[in-house]
């Protein structure tokens, strides 16, 4: 019988590493011997998903989008190193160095994902010698394929090029399984499209064996993997490789399962009587959402780097507040009476001096996520709260764009989808008349009817994660950004259209333990462009 031992410490030879210890061999107390699925199951939970107290995996990726820009100028406090933020603001090709010099921890969210890979496939190995009944097992199989597939998704999008853009570019490497192979050929990368096949491999996989379950057991929404999220992700991937069809069929599985519902923000109050803003907010990351399908990752995660020192101060009475806030470009696309501006858009409040009258509300660059009643700021680790969620709402998005790529009569279908999810976030009384009249004439023109939707899938996903894959996968537009040094001065960056920053370095700590390993192609250390004086 193989030895499994305590997962935490498998994960510590992952395959960025190249040591020779083969780490399935006896010599620890804290030897696991799997005996049945019930264990194995627990193994998952325990070291394969993303549990809302495990952060690492995305950290700084939402600085690198057109969504946020930086607020005014604020000296920093002291101790405090602004070269934190700079590093993926600017598009730096040294942003991990860049990161842990500024004293912000050690970033690998590369190794991350593959702890956790890790985890899938010790379970697929050891689904086979395990007693149990074929159902449990394949509860768990199904999981472990479903994790595996959008963990090497995740992987292949930051780390590789667009699958659209080119398929043959370096991805990332495919472990398969939880043990060391004699040939080193598993550490090496492959290409995107070798990479993108696997994640159809999986959740191809991961959606048979669910098929294989009973109705129910293939619903589970307790905080685990179930087939709609199975099916969503498949949409998510064709999509990005164009297979409009493949795509259209999958998102319409998902909009058509009865068990999750839009959620209706026209029907969510904004103003108390008193026609006060009431500072509530919906949350899209709790097992309660209508809308959510599946629950991931760690709030603080996903928004401390645009949030952090918010309404904080420190021994030396320094007043701070976020660095970012959400772009205006963001903010114009938002039209009259879409709720979403409202719901989307937190405004948190900020002490601005030591005067306790001294405070403003602020919009910030994150939303959808629990906030403290008080502080109106993302809370970590609440019971059932998590960073992000695969949901509804982006079913009926991929569906809309597939729809008007591969059907001849695609301007119509995704219209009306369209205009299905716009009638829950667009109020009645001062919305747009293509939502809520049915004398209204929709676009009839396909390439600005692809626009639009573009555009209402930026507001409906601001802050989900989704926008800086969309814009890679969507042709790798010109980004600005600014950033201000002083009171007086601020510097531009810009990313050019295609720029080799659009795919995200491998961290230095990576290629250090794996020599197989080669780094992405990386442009010179990133300069402003142009130095303007501030008018404040």
């Amino acid at each position: 019988m193989k030895l499994i031992k305590n997962i935490s410490i498998i994960a510590s030879f992952v395959l960025v590493l190249t040591g020779c210890e083969d780490f399935l061999e006896p010599n620890s107390k804290s030897e696991f011997v799997p005996k049945d699925a019930t264990s194995l199951n627990e193994l998952l939970l325990g070291e394969a998903y993303q549990r809302n107290d495990m952060g690492g995996f995305y950290e700084f990726l939402g600085l690198l989008e057109d969504d946020i820009e930086a607020t005014e100028y604020q000296a920093p406090i002291v101790g405090f190193d602004e070269n934190k933020y700079v590093a993926g603001f600017t598009w730096q090709p040294d942003m991990f160095k860049m990161i842990e010099e500024a004293n912000a921890g050690r970033i690998n969210m590369y190794k991350k994902h593959y702890e956790l890979i890790l985890g899938a496939n010790a379970v697929l190995d050891y689904l086979p010698e395990v007693t149990d009944t074929e159902e449990m097992k394949n509860i768990v199989r199904a999981q472990a394929y479903a994790l595996r597939g959008f963990y090497y998704f995740n992987l292949v999008n930051i780390f590789g090029q667009p699958y659209n853009y080119n398929k043959e570019a370096l991805g990332v490497p495919l472990k398969l399984n939880s043990g060391i192979e004699e040939s080193d050929d598993y550490l090496k990368r492959k290409t995107v499209a070798e990479v993108y096949a696997q994640v159809l491999s999986d959740l191809h996989a991961a959606e048979a064996t669910y098929l294989e379950l009973p109705e129910a057991k293939q619903m589970e929404r307790k905080y685990k993997c179930n087939l709609p999220m199975v099916q969503l992700l498949l949409s998510r991937t064709y999509l990005y490789m164009e297979n409009w069809e493949e795509a259209a069929k999958y998102a319409k599985k998902v909009m058509d399962n009865t068990e999750f519902e839009l959620l209706d923000l026209t029907q969510i109050p904004v103003y108390d009587d008193d026609g006060n803003h009431m500072h509530k907010y919906i949350n899209y990351s709790n097992a309660g959402a209508s809308e959510a399908i599946f629950l991931y990752g760690y709030p603080d995660d996903m928004f401390k780097w645009v949030y952090e020192y918010t309404n904080k101060t420190n021994m030396y009475e320094q007043y701070m507040h976020a660095y970012f806030k959400p772009s205006e470009d963001l903010l114009n696309s938002f039209e009259p009476g879409d709720m979403r501006f409202w719901q989307y858009i937190v405004e948190a409040p900020v002490q601005l001096s030591k005067s306790a009258d001294d405070v403003e509300y602020r919009q910030m660059a994150y939303g959808k996520i629990l906030l403290g009643e008080e502080k109106l700021l993302p809370m970590n680790n609440a019971t059932g709260y998590f960073g992000r969620s695969l949901r509804l709402s982006e079913a009926y998005l991929n569906y809309a764009e597939a729809i008007l790529q591969c059907d001849n009569d695609g301007v119509n279908k995704a219209t009306e989808v369209l205009n299905k999810l716009r009638a829950k976030r667009i109020d009645p009384n001062e919305g747009l008349p293509e939502v809520h009249d049915e004398n209204y004439e929709p676009i009839t023109d396909k390439d600005g009817l692809m626009k639009f939707i573009k555009e209402e899938r930026r507001r409906e996903l601001c802050f989900e994660g989704h926008r800086w894959f969309d814009l890679r996968r969507w042709g790798m537009p010109e980004i600005k950004h600014v950033w201000h040094i002083s009171s007086t001065e601020s510097y531009e960056y810009i990313l050019k259209e295609k720029d080799l920053m659009y795919t995200v370095p491998i961290p230095d700590e990576a290629l250090q333990e794996n020599s197989q390993l080669v780094q992405n192609e990386l442009p010179e250390k990133r300069t402003y462009t142009t130095s303007t004086a501030n008018n404040k």
